[in-house]
């Protein structure tokens, strides 16, 4: 893998590849709404999903969706406020993670639905 930018993208497309296999339909990849951004926006049956992906391409001690703090949470709460008020949408929501892990020998994934509700 190149740079961090070219890994974080990579690994949005791995997480996208894999939740289209398990019946999402991706509406959004990269939602940017001024300074908000959301990396994936999909439908799971009735739920509009928000999901953020973490990846790495080094085997270190912390996971990269340990990387999804508190603090992180709520700007994805604030960015997933602004997506509802651009698109309409009258329905249940969740905010789901997706981490990738690119190791010498191959990736991983691991898929964290109902991953937090921050509180606004």
């Amino acid at each position: 893998m190149a740079d961090f930018h070219e890994v974080g993208k990579t690994g949005e497309a791995v997480a996208a590849e894999f939740l289209r296999f398990h019946g999402f339909t991706i509406l959004f990849l990269n939602w940017r709404h001024g300074r908000y951004e959301l990396d994936l926006v999909a439908l799971d049956r009735q739920y509009l999903v928000f999901i953020e992906v973490k990846t790495r391409s080094f085997r270190g001690i912390v996971y990269p969706e340990d990387a999804v703090t508190s603090s992180k949470q709520q700007k994805l709460y604030v960015a997933a406020k602004h997506y509802l008020e651009v698109n309409e949408f009258d329905g249940p929501i969740r905010f789901d993670v997706v981490s990738v892990h690119f190791l010498p020998h191959g990736k991983r994934l691991f898929y964290h639905p109902d991953a937090f509700f921050p509180l606004g």
